[in-house]
């Protein structure tokens, strides 16, 4: 597989940036039109895709001076576009919430730009949208900081999971030094899932799939349980996106697992990992595996079914 150094990376970021910024200058035309100033619409864009956000987090992801910043929402909230509302968290604090009026406000600014963009991916087939708006996930999950797991769900398959997961299990098999036939194994399970009579259906035999999606679309993880016998379950494929790790989503993919088995009337359920993923052995052991003939093995009797 083609290794990429920091330099090229880096310029293949510049040289997307400059094909973007050219892209976007005529949605740009239609905010500078609006009666906000850019540093208002940034504002008004973080309450809406990332709320509720306190001042103090947006200064720090916009890079706004905190004095400026204090005045401009204070101007909002006096124009009734956002109220105020004590943390529930933390009630010294005070989260920032568009009103209704804020949020009609800010559809009003890209109004223009929706039409514009709408009329560009209408010239895209069905699968290229897909593709555009999977991959700008993924840029969007690849610069941002850690996961936020309340964010992530676990949802079935959709057509095109399938390519990714042995994509991806190809892709982080090279940067976790797994062994180099993980791609082949990846296939391998993934088609035996497809092959067997129960992924779609519950019977003798059941099988089930998780993939692990942020709530923009992102794909960070997934994992493949199938049953080998009548009181066995194994957990075939199990992987976690690199910046998503250490967070608990590993463990959710593993309850999940867990439960289906105990649903489909298994009392056992087992897994096994890469020798040069030997820094799992907490992580099973934690989730109540034991070390068995064949990998790990762990008792479902305390899983309410």
């Amino acid at each position: 597989m083609m290794t990429v150094n920091s330099d090229r990376a880096a310029e293949a970021v510049r040289r997307f940036n400059h094909f973007y910024s050219r892209y976007t200058r005529g949605l740009q035309e239609c905010l500078r039109q609006s009666a906000f100033s850019m540093a208002e619409v940034r504002v008004l864009q973080a309450l809406v895709y990332d709320p509720p956000q306190t001042a103090a987090q947006i200064a720090r992801s916009l890079g706004l001076d905190t004095g400026y910043l204090s005045r401009l929402l204070t101007r909002f909230e006096r124009n009734g576009l956002l109220v105020r509302l004590p943390s529930i968290d933390d009630a010294r604090k005070h989260v920032l919430i568009l009103t209704k009026a804020g949020r009609t406000a800010f559809d009003e600014i890209g109004a223009g730009s929706i039409v514009e963009v709408s009329a560009t991916l209408d010239r895209l087939a069905e699968g290229e949208r897909a593709q555009l708006m999977s991959s700008m996930a993924d840029i969007e999950r690849l610069l941002s900081p850690p996961v936020n797991q309340e964010r992530v769900r676990l949802r079935s398959p959709r057509r095109g999971d399938f390519g990714w997961i042995v994509e991806r299990c190809a892709q982080l098999a090279s940067r976790d030094n797994a062994g180099p036939d993980m791609e082949t194994r990846a296939a391998s399970v993934v088609t035996r899932f497809l092959d067997s009579p129960s992924h779609a259906t519950q019977d003798a035999r059941p099988s089930a799939c998780w993939i692990a999606e942020q709530d923009h679309g992102s794909r960070i993880g997934a994992a493949i349980l199938m049953r080998v016998s009548e009181r066995l379950a194994r957990i075939e494929l199990l992987f976690v996106e690199p910046g998503a790790r250490r967070q608990g989503l590993g463990s959710r993919l593993v309850d999940a697992c867990s439960r289906f088995a105990v649903d489909a009337g298994c009392e056992q359920l087992s897994c096994s990992f890469d020798e040069a993923h030997a820094d799992l052995r907490g992580f099973v052991v934690s989730r109540g595996f034991a070390a068995a003939n064949e990998g790990w093995q762990r008792s479902l009797s305390s899983i309410d079914a």
